[in-house]
């Protein structure tokens, strides 16, 4: 072989390497059915339809995922999907992460979203929004150490002047 072949090799190999690390949170099959399940636990609690893994949004959520990580800052993306956002500074698991936005079930009574409530229960709204069809997760380890959870959903929820669930009008 040629240096020049080895270089590219090698230069492969690095990259090869590269991705895999940056995948390392990537979750098991196990953990995806955990996610769905949790999700739909609280859904169906409300009536809402059941939610399907959605691999596309996964992507989206661990690039998001890959970004907040750099700094471990809790901030929305700007893309068309709703969104939940999760840190601890441990390792979680889904149940742990999905129950944390349900908690927030408490100050939802069935009202109509306004900017004055919202801030209130917006992840636990997403989480059962009446027409929500899809979920995809990631997680990323923080640079300083923890961890940082992104939900996308699809279609997006929490609109003003509706309801998560139940009659709209």
């Amino acid at each position: 072989m040629t240096m020049k072949t080895n270089i590219l090799i090698m230069l492969l190999l690095v990259a090869t390497i590269s991705f895999a690390q940056n995948n390392e949170n990537q979750f098991s099959e196990t953990e995806i059915q955990q996610l769905v399940d949790e999700h739909n636990k609280w859904r169906v609690e409300v009536g809402t339809d059941s939610l399907i893994w959605s691999e596309d949004l996964a992507v989206i959520a661990q690039a998001w995922a890959d970004k907040l990580a750099k700094t471990c800052n809790m901030v929305h993306s700007d893309n068309e999907y709703g969104e939940n956002i999760y840190w601890t500074s441990a390792v979680s698991n889904p149940e742990e992460v999905v129950n944390s936005w349900a908690s927030e079930k408490k100050y939802y009574t069935g009202q109509k979203i306004t900017s004055n409530n919202y801030s209130k229960f917006g992840h636990y709204t997403q989480l059962v929004w009446y027409n929500t069809t899809e979920v995809g997760c990631a997680r990323a380890a923080c640079k300083g150490g923890g961890e940082i959870w992104v939900c996308n959903y699809n279609p997006a929820g929490n609109y003003l002047y509706e309801k998560a669930y139940g009659n709209n009008d």
